[in-house]
């Protein structure tokens, strides 16, 4: 029985080292593999830290055609007639009658055709018909929506209506409770402007954000909180609420949106956010309107920020256009 007892505690004392044993293999095997999952995850986020942020949708919507040759660039019109047809004939786009003779040239405009000049309605009407003309010669003119188009769009005239404007538009006649609140000389105006108007829809197929070649163009700026909502989702919020379809003016329309953002103005404009801009699009450059009254450098960023005064001239000098053509840019003097 001894003996018994003995071999029996034995084979105990055996079973138990042999666990034990395996107990502490196994607590380094553990920890070996929680070492190895904590490797594992600092390593990606190593990487990540290296990796550049993810590049945005270049939005399909607002890239037009691939241009075929010169891309000429007009700053604010305000609505200036004389001045519109001298740069346009400085462009190559028109001749002494008014008519296109562009060819496949692609003219971008960057907004403000609107503005306090008794020329509006007529300029409005030469844009409109010199489109078409483009089109049907195998160009293109794109118009973009400045601070001045929304404005006319939310009634709000002040300033940057001739009184021409106003009398141009007289006879339109609205039962909508936004235009009867206005004063009587307005009333007409805001009949054809506000949001569902006819002027307002045809406002509507205007972007204020357009890729084309290898620019990508705005009346103010581009931010990157404009590229990461996506710039198709800020055209097509835009052209919703010009049709009538929201009520509400869009965000992106309103002071901080890319018509009307102060963020690029100045001599000491934000290049880090136009640099994220550029590289988010995958282009060279940002391409807006000057404002008339500030007297600025037209080219900043190391070329990745341009900016095109207005057709008549402003306070930085006399009336110039932009042209590009193979990759790279020059201003051109309006000819008198």
């Amino acid at each position: 029985m001894p003996a018994l007892v003995h071999r029996t505690a034995l084979a105990l004392a055996i079973l138990l080292a042999a666990c034990g044993g395996d107990t502490k293999t196994a607590s380094k095997t553990d920890e070996k593999k929680v070492e190895a999952k904590a490797e594992a995850k600092e390593e990606p986020a190593a990487d990540a830290a290296k990796k550049p942020r993810p590049r945005a949708p270049a939005s399909e919507k607002s890239r037009v055609a691939e241009p075929k040759g010169r891309v000429v660039v007009l700053g604010s019109l305000n609505g200036d007639l004389a001045a519109t047809k001298a740069a346009l004939k400085t462009a190559g786009a028109i001749d002494d009658a008014g008519k296109w003779t562009g060819g496949d040239l692609v003219v971008v405009q960057l907004g403000n055709q609107f503005g306090n000049n008794k020329d509006e309605k007529t300029t409005l009407a030469l844009l409109d018909d010199l489109a078409a003309q483009a089109q049907a010669a195998g160009g293109a003119l794109y118009r973009l929506t400045g601070e001045n188009e929304i404005l006319n769009v939310a009634l709000n005239f002040k300033d940057i209506v001739h009184a021409q404007g106003f009398k141009d538009y007289a006879k339109e006649k609205s039962d909508d409770p936004r235009v009867e609140s206005l004063p009587a000389n307005q009333r007409g105006r805001a009949a054809v402007f506000a949001s569902g108007g006819p002027a307002a829809k045809k406002l509507s197929e205007q972007k204020l954000i357009l890729v084309a070649g290898d620019s990508v163009f705005a009346h103010a700026g581009l931010l990157g909180e404009h590229v990461q909502k996506g710039i198709d989702n800020i055209n097509d919020e835009s052209t919703k609420w010009m049709l009538g379809e929201i009520a509400m003016m869009p965000d992106m329309l309103a002071a901080p949106g890319p018509a009307r953002t102060p963020r690029l103005r100045g001599n000491e404009p934000a290049c880090e956010v136009v640099e994220q801009a550029v590289t988010d699009l995958a282009v060279k450059r940002l391409v807006i309107a000057r404002p008339v009254a500030e007297k600025i450098d037209a080219v900043m960023c190391d070329g990745k920020l341009v900016r095109v005064g207005a057709v008549a001239g402003d306070a930085s000098g006399p009336a110039e256009i932009l042209e590009i053509s193979g990759g790279a840019v020059k201003f051109v003097p309006v000819a008198k």
